[in-house]
């Protein structure tokens, strides 16, 4: 059976549906999204810092190290990029140091925020922050990909579908915050493959293995639930370290941002005596998490119209939305509310859209009305 690619729209963001097999799927993919493929990497910002890096003999060494462990520890992750290379008509070395820049020690900028929540109710909620240039680039994308549970992700077309919120057909949900590694972990693979092979993960201690057993070179934190349990915990990653804080209901709400929160070494590059610009960029998250901290839920139970308002309400001081305006660098592009419990998905895109529907027609690329 061939790849149908099908294309649909939820809360003002394109939405791909791609099915078929593994391999010939992400080519087809590649063809359908070339132009924002190409936009998206001819716009990234971190492009000239990532090559001035390996321009350097240990910039070299550290992405030959990086380069090799991520080959041959993910070699169908591996495969998805190359076939999306080619599918796009892009250099794969082009995309792959794209994918890789965060594993590289180089700056990552910052953005995102995450909750979670475990009452009667279980919920996963995450703002993508982006760049101003990517409003219209990020959209949603469905893999029903032969053999494998379906996935839904927020989806930079060139990357990896793998570094934003996540929903798969085992019934979990995540979202993914970059945290800043000023030393990556030697014999670690690239952070958005260890995250794409997580998505076939069958239960949440299976992912949680996962994070603990295939470390990626660069840091990530992931705010993740499971449907049938209701258990959501925050993963910190980095360095060779995982740390899990699982949220309960005497304590229900849990947060993260750009900074690390429960690993117990200093190992991101504020602290490790970086640059004015990436202090800045910490002290920027650090403010987002104090607004987050202060938030306190309406009566015993939220509901995912709370969790939206928390998340888009007001920018700093009061709240964690971003708009790209005031001297931020960042704009909301994407934010979705799982209730895991319901079976209910909100998703907002840039211009205040808002789509729900269950979460699991949401996995399956099944719009409403559909």
């Amino acid at each position: 059976m061939g790849v149908v690619v099908r294309e649909q729209r939820l809360a003002g963001l394109r939405w791909l549906v791609v099915s078929g097999p593994r391999r010939d799927a992400f080519r087809a993919l590649g063809e359908t999204a070339r132009a924002d493929v190409r936009a998206v990497e001819e716009g990234m910002p971190e492009r000239e810092a990532l090559r001035r890096r390996i321009g350097t003999a240990e910039g070299a060494a550290r992405l030959d190290r990086v380069v090799r462990a991520t080959r041959e520890q993910h070699p169908l992750e591996w495969a998805e990029l190359e076939a999306l290379a080619e599918g796009a008509g892009v250099a794969f070395d082009d995309l792959l140091l794209a994918n890789l820049r965060g594993d590289l020690g180089t700056g990552d900028g910052t953005g995102c925020s995450d909750l979670i929540w475990r009452g009667e109710h279980s919920f996963v909620a995450h703002n993508e922050d982006g760049a101003p240039a990517l409003d219209g680039r990020l959209m949603l994308l469905t893999l029903v990909l032969d053999g494998l549970a379906p996935v839904t992700v927020q989806w930079y077309p060139g990357f990896l579908p793998a570094n934003a919120f996540t929903a798969t057909g085992h019934g979990l949900v995540w979202g993914i915050n970059h945290l800043q590694v000023a030393r990556p972990v030697p014999g670690g693979a690239g952070r958005h493959f260890v995250a794409r092979a997580m998505q076939q993960a069958p239960t949440l201690d299976a992912a949680l293995e996962h994070l603990r057993t295939r470390p990626g070179a660069g840091g990530f934190s992931y705010a993740l639930g499971e449907c049938a349990t209701g258990r959501v915990v925050v993963a910190e990653t980095a360095g060779g370290r995982t740390a899990l804080v699982e949220a309960m209901p005497a304590e229900p709400l849990h947060w993260h941002t750009n900074h690390l929160r429960h690993l117990p070494d200093a190992l991101d590059t504020a602290d490790a005596g970086s640059s004015a610009d990436s202090l800045g960029r910490h002290e920027e998250s650090l403010a987002r998490g104090r607004a987050l901290e202060s938030l306190s839920a309406d009566g015993p139970e939220p509901s995912g119209a709370w969790f939206l308002n928390a998340l888009t309400g007001a920018p700093l001081p009061h709240g964690v939305h971003r708009t790209a305006t005031g001297g931020d660098p960042l704009m909301t592009l994407c934010t979705a509310v799982a209730d895991l419990t319901a079976d209910r998905v909100l998703v907002r895109g840039t211009r205040g859209d808002t789509a729900e529907l269950p979460l699991s027609d949401f996995v399956r690329g099944i719009a409403p009305g559909a």
